[in-house]
């Protein structure tokens, strides 16, 4: 089992907007490829305004197939640069491994 964990940062007074934009790449990801993205914020400790996209994937072919038709999705695209608009900077991204 995998989790793709992404963490990224409002701007300063954009947290409302940060959140809405990444509910939205949330709900339109998974409905269109089937996934379950779960977004959460940090609430204590770190950086005020952090946001956490969290998916499970059952292997690495999954992840890569999601992957390809994701990177030739223009609608996904332009949802990601609307969330980019509101964000310090790129989200930092790790792939997790059960151990």
């Amino acid at each position: 089992m995998y989790k793709m964990v992404s963490v990224g940062r409002a701007k300063s007074g954009m947290v409302p907007e940060a959140i809405a934009a990444v509910k939205a790449i949330v709900e339109y990801a998974n409905k269109k490829y089937d996934l379950k993205y779960e977004v959460y914020m940090q609430v204590f400790g770190g950086t005020a305004g952090t946001i956490y996209l969290i998916n499970e994937y059952k292997d690495l072919d999954t992840l890569q197939a999601v992957q390809a038709k994701v990177m030739a999705d223009e609608k996904y695209w332009s949802l990601v640069k609307k969330a980019a608009d509101v964000s310090v900077e790129p989200p930092s991204m790790a792939l997790l491994r059960s151990v």
